[in-house]
């Protein structure tokens, strides 16, 4: 219990102070300092009051840079109706932090805000909410559903990433990017489907994402990132949009159980590895406009048992199909100037 009087908490006032369990503060505290509660591992209970204006340097608007950072026997928290911001770490490591409910004005959420709060189950996102920051829910490993407000257009760099109990995402349809590794490692997210106005899909957005079986990519959509889809082994079949005009390296790579690919008409470049090791891979339709396909396109897509080019086709890569070990037919357009080494080796 804090004395009655005090008005402002000091920087660091109980940092490590791993047997305190419960904090009463006084009326009069009106301020606490950055890291005042850093690291008290058995904290379970906080109350504060009615009369408090900041938190670490911010007002009562934001909860300040972690400022609960480690607090490892946390369970619950209640947010003040006038938060709008939840600062860099301010939860991280909290890992018996169960659920959370957001106050209905709160904007943006920090990087690695919620870091590895491992016992977090259900998150509600207010509608107010525009930006979730690079790591803020990185191995929330028992997160199971997330249901993203409408209002928000960017999901940030491993936002995400390894929340392995992910089964179901509702993306909103405002949103335009989603952002390097968001989804990284969420191994039991079964299906996606990505809102209309997505225009690219970031570096190894879906990256090892093993239980994914299908994904609905929109019209708009004209890029997909390097890796995006690396190592979704579950995935077996993806519709590719009209728009599309670059896939990029290794963006299909061990997707072993896709059967079928119908390139679209706008696609001019595979990138390098985009289907490596695509073992189940035994269909696909090349689009008219396509000249060229990057090195190790294909590779190691031992069902794969025909190609037929198109005529503005140029250059075949260095391994491009190596190791098709099922492939009996090629026909190469009249067009084509360059089948670079190993383009068909083991075939």
């Amino acid at each position: 219990v804090l004395l009655e009087g005090m008005t402002h908490l000091p920087d660091g006032a109980f940092r490590g102070r791993t047997s305190l369990v419960s904090v009463a503060c006084p009326r009069s505290l009106v301020s606490i300092g950055n890291g005042a509660f850093h690291s008290c591992s058995s904290l379970t209970t906080i109350t504060l009051p009615a009369g408090l204006t900041s938190i670490g340097g911010y007002g009562l608007t934001s909860i300040g840079d972690h400022a609960f950072h480690s607090c490892s026997s946390l369970t619950t928290i209640t947010f003040p109706a006038c938060l709008t911001s939840i600062g860099n770490g301010a939860f991280h490591s909290c890992s018996s932090l169960t659920t959370i409910t957001f106050p209905a004005c709160l904007t943006s959420i920090g990087r690695h805000a919620f870091f590895g709060c491992s016992a977090l189950t259900s998150i509600t996102f207010p509608a107010s909410l525009t930006s979730i920051d690079y790591a803020a829910f990185h191995s929330c490993s028992a997160l199971a559903s997330v249901n993203l407000p409408a209002g928000l257009t960017s999901i940030g760099q491993h936002a995400f990433h390894s929340c392995s109990a992910l089964a179901s995402v509702n993306l909103p349809a405002g949103l335009t990017s989603i952002g390097y590794a968001a989804f990284h490692s969420c191994s039991a997210l079964a299906s996606v489907n990505l809102p209309a106005g997505l225009t690219s899909i970031g570096y190894a957005a879906f990256h090892s994402c093993s239980a994914l079986a299908s994904v609905n990519l929109p019209a708009g959509l004209t890029s997909i990132g390097r890796h995006a889809f690396d190592g979704c082994s579950a995935l077996a079949s993806v519709n590719l949009p009209a728009g599309l005009t670059s896939i990029g390296r290794h963006a299909f790579h061990s997707c072993s159980a896709l059967a079928s690919v119908n390139l679209p008409a706008g696609l001019t470049s595979i990138g390098r590895h985009a289907f490596h090791s695509c073992s189940a891979l035994a269909s696909v339709t090349f689009p008219a406009g396509l000249t060229s396909i990057g090195d190790w396109a294909f590779v190691c897509c031992s069902s794969l048992t025909s190609v037929a080019f198109p005529a503005g086709l140029t250059s075949i890569g260095e391994g491009a199909f190596d190791h098709c070990s099922a492939l009996v037919s090629v026909t190469f357009p009249a067009g084509l100037t360059s089948i670079a080494s190993r383009a068909f080796f083991g075939c």
